[in-house]
């Protein structure tokens, strides 16, 4: 039974190649029409070929032929024009005229001969020989000209009746001037002419491939447009309403719709797949319904594949069996696996905690080494400080000191934040605290504190070098007052830091030193002393970065240094609460739902 049913296959196709099946039909129609697509595409390419060598050759060559002739022509009866005013009027060497020759022979003209030379190839031979002519009578001229100048080269030489008539000799009628400008002038009319002639054939010459590739693509177009309405109606009538069956039933198995009638069988080859879609719906039906048996856990369901080559049907019954087998092995996973998250998370929660309780602990240290507010008044009476740690911990922090009429503060940015500024800051605290247990004036604090801070961060030599090989950057920005009240002075150091003075309403900036604490080696530079009188009243800021370079406000950019001071000078005159609270409040206002993005420091003290 096998054999025959083999046989019957194998005998088909030779009598389907009698046939004129809808494959034939629908090969036979479509070949016609690409015949067609392909006879306009060969008359459009080539016409269009054809055109944009001739727009090459037009935009490439002609038009700027043209183009630079007419302005070789120009300078040329320029130059003619500036030698006679050389020759009749008495003039100085540096008069307009003069240098406008100069500058026409020893610029403009060589550029135009230039242009002219790089054109030349593309012109015919004689025209090339032509423009070889045109080059050596500007050079004649040229030449004719220059004894012209040497001869009358300034106002006395005019003086020099010699001189004025061998000069005068050259722009007599028959001599060099003379025939060198007509032979010019005749050889790029000659040239100029012949460009034009070529332009005016090459446009005449696209006007007619335009109107062929016209008339061609008119005519083929419509003979296209009938031959698709032939196989069109032909295609129509044959195929169409059974393929309307055949699409009507694919999209409902598609959508996974069972069929609610089988598919028209008819005896052509729409026929033979109309008989496969039945087969197909119904096999999809068994399918459905041993799929939901199985996800019921009827295991035991039957199922027959639709043949011995059905790969779904059999890889769908290997299904059930691996599914039969591995539920009971991912039942005992899923309990080993809850109990393993379980620990996991008990686990985290202890990490969690653990690293939050020490990083309270670090905030505490940290603020231990703050002056608190009472300390900060028994150095300054009248001192704001606002101070907003982007972390729980902070890279920058504040210092006040006092030694006799010295009285000193600082603010200070350390590199980066969180819990790895925290470390500097503690680093660079130390550091200050021991330096100016010997140095009060800023300066040689700033020289001090690079030279202790390089010899913690920098033990083996400055520029050291990470186990990874990256050079350590770490560092600090700050800037140091120091104000002796008795003599109403005030000193000032800064590394990368400004200061601000607000006087009656009026702010004055103290540029710092560009040089960062252990950013160099200690001795090689030193850090700058600014000295000012103070009168009573004078408020003074120091700050961070973190407050200008906060991104906030309508368009989410940053505060900005300019902005800053604006802001500082409004609150100078407020007391040093108010003064906190004011910055609080533009701080927070400014950066509305942005993250914060730096730690933030600013000190005002009144004097």
């Amino acid at each position: 039974m096998i054999r025959n049913v083999r046989s019957e296959a194998s005998q088909e196709p030779v009598r389907q190649n009698f046939k004129w099946g809808i494959g034939w039909r629908i090969s036979l129609g479509f070949g016609l029409f690409g015949i067609a697509v392909g006879v306009l595409v060969l008359l459009t390419r080539n016409t269009l070929q054809e055109s944009r060598q001739l727009n090459r050759q037009i935009d490439g060559v002609l038009a700027p032929s043209i183009r630079s002739l007419e302005a070789l022509d120009r300078s040329i009866a320029e130059t003619r024009v500036f030698i006679n005013h050389w020759l009749s009027v008495q003039s100085g060497a540096s008069s307009p005229e003069k240098e406008s020759l100069r500058n026409l022979m020893q610029t403009d003209v060589p550029r135009q001969v230039t242009a002219l030379k790089h054109l030349a190839p593309f012109w015919s031979a004689p025209h090339q020989a032509g423009f070889d002519s045109l080059e050596r009578d500007v050079e004649h001229l040229f030449l004719a000209y220059g004894e012209i100048m040497r001869l009358l080269p300034g106002f006395q030489s005019y003086d020099d009746p010699m001189a004025r008539m061998d000069a005068e000799y050259y722009a007599l009628d028959g001599s060099s001037i003379p025939k060198f400008t007509e032979a010019i002038r005749s050889q790029m009319d000659v040239l100029s002419k012949a460009q034009t002639d070529a332009l005016t054939e090459s446009t005449a010459r696209m006007e007619a491939l335009g109107d062929e590739l016209q008339f061609y693509s008119g005519q083929v177009a419509l003979g296209v447009l009938i031959l698709g309405i032939l196989i069109a109606w032909a295609v129509t009538r044959s195929i169409v309403g059974p393929i309307q069956d055949l699409k009507k039933a694919l999209l409902y198995l598609g959508r996974g719709v069972p069929l609610e009638q089988e598919v028209p069988v008819s005896s052509d080859e729409i026929g033979e797949m109309a008989s496969a879609v039945n087969r197909l719906a119904s096999g999809l039906d068994r399918t459905r319904a041993f799929s939901l048996e199985v996800g019921s856990g009827h295991f035991s369901a039957p199922y027959v594949p639709l043949s011995a080559e059905d790969a779904l049907g059999h890889a769908i019954i290997k299904m059930r069996d691996e599914l039969e087998s591995n539920e009971l092995e991912l039942e005992g996973k899923v309990r080993s696996r809850t109990a393993e998250v379980q620990e996991q998370k008990a686990r985290i929660e202890t990490l969690y905690g653990d690293l939050r309780d020490s990083i309270n602990y670090a905030e505490r240290i940290q603020q231990a080494i703050l002056p608190s507010k009472r300390e900060r008044s028994m150095v300054f009476e009248n001192a704001a400080v606002f101070y907003r740690p982007r972390d729980v911990v902070s890279g920058d922090f504040y210092w006040f000191h006092k030694v006799g009429p010295a009285c000193m503060f600082s603010a200070v940015d350390c590199t980066g934040h969180g819990v790895p500024g925290a470390f500097m800051s503690l680093i660079g605290h130390h550091a200050l605290e021991h330096v100016t247990k010997v140095y009060t004036q800023p300066d040689k604090v700033l020289d001090q504190l690079n030279r202790a801070s390089c010899a913690l961060l920098h033990p083996d030599g400055f520029g050291e070098q990470s186990a990874q090989g990256v050079t350590m950057q770490d560092g600090m920005d700050l800037a140091m007052v120091c104000i002796d009240r008795e003599r109403m002075e005030l000193q000032y150091s800064g590394a990368n830091c400004p200061l601000y003075l607000v006087r009656k309403g009026m702010l004055q900036e103290l540029k710092p030193d560009k040089m960062a604490i252990a950013s160099f080696d200690p001795g090689s530079k030193h850090y700058t002393l600014q000295t000012l009188p103070l009168v009573q009243g004078d408020v003074i800021f120091a700050a961070t970065d973190g407050f200008a370079d906060q991104f906030g406000g309508a368009n989410g950019k940053k505060f900005m240094r300019k902005r800053f001071r604006e802001l500082l000078v409004q609150i100078a005159p407020l007391p040093a609460l108010e003064m906190e609270q004011a910055l609080m409040t533009a701080f927070d206002e400014w950066r509305g739902s942005e993250e914060q993005v730096d730690d933030v420091l600013v000190i005002g003290v009144r004097v």
